[in-house]
């Protein structure tokens, strides 16, 4: 009977310091999908080149060389295709798989960025907001283009 209770006991003290590990928060938000030409990615300062499979998270900046363009999709089905001579800023991104509730907000400080929503914007399209040096934009349709050359 003692190597049950020993066995118990492990099994229990196991399930304690399992419930009592904190939740990862620094989840990605998603994924680089194709990078064409000289793409790099900045995430607390520290720069890299952008390659198909590299995960995006908060804070991360995206920017495109001359003639480059790369596309991430977001975990809630976002599509982002940034232009040749782009700046983007994932500046918050959270969703729930399970409830689809979420909120996006991206900045692009200059260049163009090419758009199709997923999950956030079609359950709550107030949620899902793109800056640029000039404007803040609601996202109320599911495709769309923002041109930012002139705020540089």
């Amino acid at each position: 009977m003692k190597p049950i209770v020993t066995m118990l006991s492990l099994c229990m003290a196991f399930a304690a310091a399992q419930a009592q590990t904190p939740p990862a928060t620094d989840a990605p938000a998603g994924l680089v999908k194709r990078v064409l030409g000289s793409v790099t990615l900045e995430r607390a300062g520290a720069l890299q080149p952008a390659q198909p499979g590299l995960a995006v998270r908060n804070g991360d900046q995206l920017r495109t060389g001359a003639q480059s363009a790369a596309a991430i999709t977001l975990a809630d089905d976002t599509l982002l295709t940034a232009g040749a001579g782009s700046h983007l800023v994932i500046n918050a991104f959270a969703y729930d798989a399970t409830t689809q509730d979420g909120n996006l907000l991206l900045q692009l400080w200059r260049g163009t960025l090419a758009v199709v929503s997923g999950l956030i914007a079609k359950k709550t399209p107030e949620n899902m907001k793109v800056q640029t040096r000039t404007v803040v934009l609601g996202v109320r349709g599911t495709e769309f283009i923002i041109d930012a050359r002139g705020d540089q």
